[in-house]
């Protein structure tokens, strides 16, 4: 994420700012330009009020090119859901800024748009309890408001034995199984990936069944960068389009910041194996700050040789190398 400054007086500004705290100038995100821009004349996304979006749409009473990609909001009658949706809507917008910043489709060839539900578990008049399984189909992203509750996700981390869990990185996980129909199977890699992924027509429901009585295989780190990945061809590629996704804007992050050096993740000039190189050094030594204050590592997984290729392989398609490299 590149830094942002006030277009009025110059101080620095954070990517959600809705004004600036030093000289009090109400500001927009465009996601145009990608750049934070002075609000007045311009028109204000119709969610800034209620949530607090920060960017700016095309016309009055519209939404910005974010929230109208959110096809269903939850109950707003029920209480704490508007914090929810504003939590969901705040990583939403993190997740679309980089698409955005990429290049990336947002729309396959056959039409299915990329959009959005949250949705909450519903009681029915008998007590019984409708479960919303956060996941992906056919471009409609679904997530559960309950991962809005830090309490929640976080119960929920600790029985999945997982060791991280965000709502960020719900939507970089669930927007890679839109990716895969874009990148793979509308850009011919299907060959490819089945080399490094596997079979992504093997019976899902029997990984899943599979996956959650046996675990993941004890040499796991070897081939995968989480033990959910391990499941099923579309969830490893889901999981490494989510890390390449991590290391992309958390190195922009650093650069912007002066941490990390010599390296473009946004741009894709450079090789996976250059982020790596400066993503691990990155990553050890945030993993120590956090251990210095007390928190779980920043960067909790390990990419072996195995995961390094696959995120390449992510890395390259995303940057429209994967036709032209395989045609060479």
């Amino acid at each position: 994420m590149r830094r942002f400054d006030c277009p009025s007086c110059g101080a620095e500004l954070h990517f959600d700012s809705l004004c600036c705290l030093a000289c009090g100038a109400e500001v927009a995100f465009d996601p145009a330009d990608l750049s934070i821009v002075p609000l007045a004349g311009r028109v204000a996304c119709s969610n800034r009020q209620m949530i607090g979006c920060s960017w700016e749409a095309g016309q009055t009473g519209a939404l910005c090119r974010s929230c109208e990609m959110t096809q269903t909001i939850p109950d707003l009658r029920m209480p704490g859901n508007v914090e929810r949706w504003r939590r969901l809507e705040d990583a939403k917008r993190r997740l679309v800024y980089s698409l955005l910043r990429l290049g990336l489709p947002l729309e396959t060839a056959g039409g299915n748009r990329l959009r959005f539900r949250f949705l909450a578990d519903a009681e029915g008049p008998d007590g019984t309890v409708e479960r919303v399984m956060t996941g992906h189909d056919n471009g409609l992203v679904t997530i559960n408001v309950a991962e809005a509750d830090d309490d929640r996700r976080e119960a929920m981390r600790v029985e999945m034995g997982e060791p991280y869990r965000t709502l960020l990185g719900h939507c970089r996980h669930e927007v890679g199984h839109f990716f895969f129909d874009v990148l793979v199977d509308e850009g011919g890699e299907r060959a490819r990936f089945e080399a490094l992924f596997g079979d992504p027509d093997a019976d899902y429901g029997a990984a899943i069944e599979r996956h959650y009585r046996e675990g993941a295989p004890p040499d796991w780190q070897e081939r995968h960068v989480s033990a959910y990945a391990t499941m099923h061809p579309w969830e490893d590629w889901a999981e490494t389009f989510a890390h390449w996704l991590h290391m992309t804007d958390g190195l922009d992050t650093a650069l912007r910041y002066g941490l990390a050096q010599g390296v473009d993740p946004y741009g894709g000039g450079d090789p996976m194996d250059a982020l790596v190189s400066a993503w691990i050094p990155l990553a050890l030594a945030m993993n120590a700050m956090n251990r210095s204050m007390g928190q779980p590592d920043f960067y909790p997984f390990v990419l072996a040789p195995a995961v390094r290729e696959k995120l390449a392989f992510v890395h390259d398609l995303a940057h429209g190398r994967g036709r032209r490299r395989k045609a060479a």
